[in-house]
C-alpha cells in the first residue's frame, strides 16, 4: 500500500515537472522563432560584406544563421530538460520515502491498537455470552435477555472482523489452498441460508460453461457471504446472482449508490447508508480477501441497481 502511495507521489510529481518543461520549451521556441525585421548586416559580427553580395544571398545567410540558432536552442533546451528531469526524479524518489514514513508509522500503530483491542475484547465478550446463556430468566424478562444476546453477537462479530483485518494487515493469515469447488451448488446453498433474512426473492442465473473450478473455498465462501449479507440489508424486492466462467456478480435493487460513495464503498468503517445496521467492515474484508487471492472486486450502481462484481482472473 505504501509502495503504491510512494509511486503515486513520484508519478504525479514527474508528470507535473514534464508538463511544465514541455510548455516552457514550446513557448521559448515559439518566441525565438517569431519573425522579426532583418537586422542591418554588420561585417564586424561575421556577416559577409553587404557590398559583395546581393539581397537574396544576405537573406539566405540570415535565414541559415537563424536556423542554426534555433537548432542550438532546441538542443540546449532538451539537455537542460533532461538534467532537470533526472534531478527531480532523484530528489522525489528519496524525499517520497520521508513523506510516506509518518503515514506508515501512524498506520502501523493503528494496526497494533486494533489487533490488541480486538484480542482483549474477545475473551470478556465470550464470558458474558456464556453467562447469559446460563441464566434462567422468567418469560417476562426473556425479551431483555434476547436483546442482550443479540448485541453481544453483534459485538462478537465486530471484534472478529477487526481481528481478521489486523491479521491480514500483518500478513499472518495464510492463503487457503485451492480445491475443487462446485460454485453453482455452493451459491444455491447460500441462497437458502439467506432467504429467511430477505423478504423479497433471491435467484441464481448460471451462464458458466464449467460448474467445478479450483479456488480457495473458504475465502470464496466468505466473500459470497459478505456480498449476500450486504444485498439483504440494502436490497428492496429482488437479489440476483449471475454466475459466469471467470467470476460472479451479486445484484440487488434499491437506492442507487452515488459515484462518490462507490469510490469509498470498500473503505473500512464506511457506510453509504448510515441508517442500516453494520460496522462497515464487511466489504473491506471482501476486498482484502479478493486482493489476497489475486481476484478483483468492483462496485457499479445505476438505475436503482447495485452490482458487486467478483472476477477471478485479473
Amino acid at each position: 500500500m505504501f509502495k503504491k502511495l510512494r509511486n503515486r507521489i513520484i508519478i504525479i510529481t514527474m508528470a507535473v515537472t514534464t508538463t511544465v518543461l514541455i510548455l516552457s520549451g514550446v513557448l521559448i521556441m515559439v518566441f525565438s522563432s517569431t519573425t522579426r525585421p532583418d537586422p542591418k548586416p554588420e561585417p564586424d559580427f561575421g556577416m559577409p560584406n553587404p557590398a559583395l553580395y546581393d539581397d537574396q544571398e544576405l537573406k539566405d545567410f540570415i535565414k541559415n544563421d537563424r536556423k542554426e540558432g534555433s537548432e542550438r536552442l532546441l538542443v540546449t533546451l532538451l539537455c537542460v530538460g533532461a538534467i532537470i528531469e533526472v534531478a527531480t526524479f532523484l530528489i522525489v524518489y528519496f524525499a517520497s520515502q520521508k513523506i510516506v514514513e509518518p503515514v506508515k508509522d501512524s498506520y502501523n500503530k493503528q494496526k497494533i491498537f486494533i489487533a490488541n483491542a480486538s484480542h482483549e475484547l474477545k475473551t470478556p465478550l465470550a464470558i458474558i455470552q456464556s453467562n447469559m446463556e446460563a441464566l434462567d430468566v422468567s418469560k417476562e424478562n426473556e425479551k431483555w435477555k434476547t436483546n442482550i444476546e443479540n448485541e453481544i453477537s453483534h459485538a462478537n462479530k465486530l471484534v472478529l472482523d477487526l481481528l481478521q483485518l489486523a491479521k491480514m494487515d500483518a500478513g499472518s493469515t495464510k492463503k487457503s489452498a485451492p480445491v475443487s469447488v462446485n460454485l453453482k451448488a455452493e451459491i444455491e446453498k447460500h441462497i437458502e441460508m439467506f432467504k429467511p433474512k430477505f423478504t423479497g426473492s433471491i435467484s441464481l442465473k448460471d451462464s458458466s460453461d464449467n460448474q467445478v473450478i479450483k479456488l480457495p473455498k473458504q475465502d470464496l465462501l466468505q466473500v459470497l457471504d459478505i456480498l449476500l449479507d450486504n444485498a439483504t440489508k440494502y436490497g428492496d424486492k429482488k437479489i440476483s446472482i449471475l454466475l459466469e466462467n471467470n467470476g460472479f456478480t451479486v445484484i440487488n435493487d434499491g437506492a442507487t449508490i452515488s459515484r462518490e460513495d462507490q469510490e469509498k464503498i470498500f473503505d473500512r468503517f464506511y457506510q453509504a447508508d448510515k441508517t442500516k445496521d453494520g460496522s462497515g467492515l464487511g466489504l473491506a474484508i471482501a476486498k482484502a480477501l479478493c486482493e489476497q487471492n489475486g481476484w478483483r472486486i468492483t462496485c457499479e450502481s445505476r438505475n436503482y441497481r447495485t452490482y458487486f462484481i467478483v472476477t477471478f482472473d485479473k
